[in-house]
């Protein structure tokens, strides 16, 4: 059984040293020698469309977390500066501290909470790697007190008796392990296993420290359903759509067929196949997860064997902050458009701007503070009344949602 006590004064202990030797001294030192500040200030200048949306102090201290990185990691700059006459001026303990932390490297980490057993100490999981691992992190019992949190990520280190976060911790409200799998993949196409993650997250962590600016959107659902977006892809020789027809509606445009499960193809779970008769290729789509199931379990009656287990499980909330981060649309399934009735421009246009303005009052809405609404307007690029109009139905509904939680 861990004394929790006697790890929780170290752990305060290596908390002291870390603030009067890493954020007083190290990170400022290590910046002038290197030139850090410009190569950061330019590597945050590529996130700046997301940056913007945070506080000052908010950038603030993620600049430190990406400067203790630069410093702290596997193979990072503490091997060369512990050598350095500067930290001749520092105390024998202070040293102690810096040359542990130059043998047990520093990393980012995906993680979930598996129990609490001390306060403040907390068996974790890392998403990626399986690894478990003791924290202290009493940010993290602060976090938990008014938020339920899915997946937290953190720069960690270990003091010697458990590991201890630095910087901002980032709470995720509704992202999920598959979602920042997602993203790795959406951010470098050749990523395929989770330890290809962890190298990607370790070369350069800072477009998933960016994920922060989607960490209080909340899960979206339909009574009991979790609205997601879930996909498969299979190879096959042929598809007897005639045949099909027993349990599905089929539509046919450009040589794709689009084989709607009957009772779950419209909403929520828009349980769907398509099939592309040029590129012989099955695509299995739908909005939920009961959806996804009933659809496999559906076409498997004829005959195939396609897995319960989607290529692709992604939650709405990060499909709306990849986009934002990455800057780019993201099409899963590149059939759907062409089932689709035409939106006339300028509604399109309307249902952008609201959905953009509904992205600017959300981080609002969910701390229960009251959104600027004449600003988030003119950014969004609708008229006030809307704004009102819409908040006013949105917040009400938000009401209802508390309430019921009640």
């Amino acid at each position: 059984m861990k004394n929790f006590e006697t790890i929780r004064k170290t752990c305060e202990t290596s908390s002291s040293i870390s603030k009067t030797v890493i954020d007083e001294f190290l990170l400022y030192y290590a910046a002038a020698l290197y030139k850090l500040d410009r190569t950061m200030t330019e590597a945050f200048s590529a996130y700046r469309h997301v940056t913007k949306e945070f506080e000052k102090e908010w950038v603030n201290r993620l600049k430190a977390q990406y400067l203790a990185h630069k410093i702290f990691k596997s193979g990072g700059l503490i091997r060369k500066i512990i050598t350095h006459t500067e930290l001749k001026k520092l105390s024998r303990s202070e040293m102690d501290f810096l040359e542990h932390h130059a043998r047990q490297p520093w990393r980012f980490c995906f993680s979930i909470i598996i129990e609490n057993p001390a306060s403040d100490f907390f068996n974790m999981e890392d998403i990626l790697t399986g690894e478990r691992f003791t924290l202290f992190s009493q940010g993290t019992s602060d976090i938990i007190k008014s938020q339920t949190t899915s997946i937290w990520f953190n720069l960690i280190g270990f003091n010697g008796a458990c590991w201890q976060t630095f910087g901002p911790i980032a709470a995720y409200k509704s992202f999920e392990p598959d979602d920042i799998f997602f993203f790795a993949t959406e951010l470098d196409r050749g990523i395929e296993t989770e330890e290809d993650i962890v190298q990607n997250l370790e070369k350069n962590p800072l477009p998933y420290m960016m994920l922060l600016s989607g960490a209080n959107i909340p899960f979206t659902a339909h009574k009991q359903d979790q609205m997601v977006q879930v996909y498969s892809e299979y190879p096959v020789d042929k598809v007897d759509t005639v045949e099909l027809k027993r349990s599905f509606t089929s539509e046919f445009c450009s040589g794709i067929y689009r084989l709607t499960l009957k009772r779950w193809g419209g909403h929520p779970h828009f349980a769907q196949v398509y099939y592309d008769e040029n590129k012989k290729i099955v695509l299995l789509s739908a909005s939920t997860d009961r959806g996804f199931l009933a659809l496999v379990n559906a076409i498997n009656q004829f005959g195939y064997k396609f897995s319960e287990e989607p290529d692709i499980r992604v939650n709405m909330s990060m499909l709306i902050t990849s986009k934002k981060i990455l800057t780019k649309e993201i099409k899963i399934n590149e059939y759907d458009h062409l089932f689709q009735v035409d939106t006339p421009p300028e509604r399109k246009e309307m249902l952008d701007n609201l959905n953009y303005f509904m992205s600017l009052i959300l981080p609002d809405i969910n701390a229960g503070r009251v959104p600027d609404i004449e600003k988030n307007a003119a950014k969004a690029g609708i008229d006030v009344e809307t704004a009102r109009n819409f908040y006013k139905a949105v917040s009400d509904k938000f009401g209802q949602m508390d309430r019921r939680k009640g």
